[in-house]
């Protein structure tokens, strides 16, 4: 996990840069450059030396007492806290809840390159964004872009804000029981790749309508083709298989589908990132509450290890 977040860290730098000093060593650069050290590779190393930041206690960290927020983001000159009432301004009961202007997290007299604050009370399911100012990478000039959180685990609708989630509350009954499938060697494994909508998403899959398509389709046994009752579908077919792991086909928050458009037709692989460390809202039944992609997912989880399969991630770092 704290490599996913260097991962992460080092893309939300590239993303955030602010420093005049090092912004203007970002220079474009021609193709027949290739195999050449560039200045912003130099800088982003430079970055990494003086700021790098090792604890795993970056995004939101949720107690009923209060939250604490961290991002890394050493060359942004201001960065502030927004908080709101729900994932997007369409929704019933949208409004702001307050900015709060973050502060630098020291270690003794040294900057961590993090920026943070902690809010009291207990706001568990409210939504938050950073607004960060920073240099223009081309230009130098100053400007201000509001993002949600890199390090987010739950976001709002089309993940444009991310949210305080409890995520000990997401578990689905039986959770703390649940564990990984591993064969004893990794040559003994077979392997089924799918993607989550197609694998339910037809009426002859025997799914549910309201599971069509979603998370939830995992977690329904005794489906057969058009109800035939012979031809078994889903997670049972999986198991007839003989299979020994799933490898979902992206299932982050990915930008390409639109979250407010449930049960339609749309349809991307998912290899466009919004949001690494967060469910895909279109395959929950609910995408507007965060808390409720991420319990379904886990039911997902839950129900392929109860048949013995174990669960294999697509997740490309590399794709910004």
């Amino acid at each position: 996990m704290k490599t996913t977040k260097k991962i992460v860290a080092s893309v939300l730098a590239a993303c955030m840069l602010a420093s005049t000093s090092v912004i203007t060593s970002f220079a474009a650069v021609d193709d027949d450059t290739v195999g050449v050290t560039h200045d912003y590779i130099k800088a982003n190393e430079a970055i990494d030396a003086e700021y790098t930041y090792s604890k795993d206690d970056l995004g939101a960290k949720y107690t009923p007492e209060s939250t604490t927020f961290k991002v890394w983001s050493p060359t942004a000159t201001e960065v502030t806290l927004n908080r709101y009432a729900t994932g997007s301004d369409k929704e019933a009961g949208a409004k702001k809840l307050g900015t709060v202007t973050m502060e630098k997290l020291m270690d003794g007299d040294k900057w961590t390159g993090v920026w943070t604050t902690t809010v009291s009370g207990d706001i568990k399911n409210t939504y938050y964004t950073y607004s960060i100012t920073a240099a223009h990478p081309k230009s130098g000039a100053m400007q201000t872009a509001e993002t949600q959180d890199v390090y987010s685990v739950a976001t709002g609708v089309n993940g444009k804000r991310s949210m305080v989630c409890d995520l000990e509350s997401t578990n689905p009954k039986g959770w703390e029981k649940d564990g990984h499938v591993l064969p004893d060697k990794s040559t003994d494994s077979y392997v089924w790749e799918l993607h989550v909508k197609d694998f339910s998403y037809d009426k002859g899959s025997g799914v549910s309508e309201a599971n069509r398509g979603k998370y939830l389709a995992f977690t329904e046994t005794g489906t057969t083709v058009n109800n035939d009752c012979q031809n078994p579908t889903g997670v049972d077919y999986l198991a007839d298989l003989g299979i020994t792991h799933v490898h979902l086909l992206p299932v982050y928050d990915y930008a390409s589908v639109d979250e407010t458009k449930l049960n339609t037709d749309q349809f991307n692989w998912g290899y466009d990132p919004m949001n690494y460390n967060t469910p895909e809202g279109s395959y929950s039944t609910d995408p507007y509450h965060g808390e409720v992609r991420v319990n379904e997912f886990k039911q997902m989880v839950q129900s392929l290890h109860n048949k013995g399969i174990g669960v294999v991630m697509d997740v490309v770092y590399n794709h910004t």
